[in-house]
């Protein structure tokens, strides 16, 4: 007969529902606050005026003609002031440009004053861009760093788990609301800022017969952003990979596309050309 351990089950107990119990109790504010530490100090953040980040990857067309492209993607911000910039090496895709200078976003063309599938998501809901979302903390105009610019209110969402890991979830709410739902995810232990979604869905059209009617579709889109492989750039903790994923679903079928980038170089501080946030077609 085994003899039953009464000592470390009363532990591993102790364990589980304390540790059930912290999570509850946690606020959205504290998330926030271990959060802003696990990119550095509070002088350390307030230092980096400019942020610049540049790295090489790939686009694939995953639902449609499952086409890799490589090119270049940079992010450079300044205060409030944001730009995201892909240069891919293909005629069917050549990038995106998004940018907001302070007062107006831009959303970029890729061919004959048309916009990609995800720019006019982005173009449709700018927010993403002024609030400082897109880009986490790659840039300066981070919206967990400027809640007070977007007068966003966060909510505490509990823990989710996403692909076997243990993760925050805050609910981001900017002012006016609107009809796009974000999420934001912060690692359990670090309180890295590791994912972002974005998502949105738009009532099925209505015919002109009700039997029309039935065999409409609503649109379900998304948009996901990933961040991982921290490391010290200067006094600053910044992710090197940056993955986006795109989806669409509805009426015309569905659309995937994904965005791989491996960040290489860094600069902080260094002087941006204004024109930088004002870019052209």
């Amino acid at each position: 007969m085994k003899i039953i351990n009464f000592a470390c089950i009363t532990i591993f107990l102790f364990t589980v529902f304390t540790t059930a119990a912290l999570a509850q109790k946690m606020k959205a504010e504290d998330v926030l606050a271990k959060h802003l530490d696990s990119i550095g100090t509070a002088d350390a953040r307030a230092a980096a005026k400019t942020l610049i980040a540049v790295g090489n990857g790939t686009t694939q067309f995953m639902s449609t003609k499952d086409q890799v492209m490589q090119g270049r993607i940079v992010f450079a911000s300044e205060g409030n002031k944001d730009f995201l910039g892909m240069n891919m090496n293909s005629n069917f895709y050549t990038g995106e440009k998004f940018a907001f200078d302070g007062k107006t976003t831009f959303v970029g063309y890729i061919y004959q004053n048309n916009r990609s599938v995800l720019g006019n998501f982005v173009q449709s809901n700018g927010s993403m861009i002024s609030d400082g979302l897109i880009g986490g903390t790659l840039s300066t105009s981070w919206a967990m760093t400027n809640l007070s610019n977007s007068k966003a209110k966060l909510s505490f969402g509990g823990v989710k788990k996403i692909d076997g890991k243990e993760l925050y979830a805050l609910g981001f709410s900017r002012k006016g609301g609107g009809d796009l739902d974000i999420t934001l995810f912060f690692d359990k232990q670090t309180f890295q800022h590791i994912r972002t979604e974005y998502t949105r869905v738009s009532s099925a059209a209505i015919g002109l017969r009700p039997e029309q009617s039935s065999g409409f579709k609503e649109s379900r889109y998304k948009l996901v952003e990933e961040f991982s492989d921290f490391k010290p750039e200067g006094s600053l903790t910044l992710p090197h990979s940056y993955r986006m994923f795109y989806s669409l679903s509805g009426q015309q079928g569905t659309t995937e596309i994904e965005w791989k980038f491996t960040l290489t170089e860094f600069a902080v501080n260094q002087k941006l050309d204004a024109t930088t946030f004002t870019p052209k077609n």
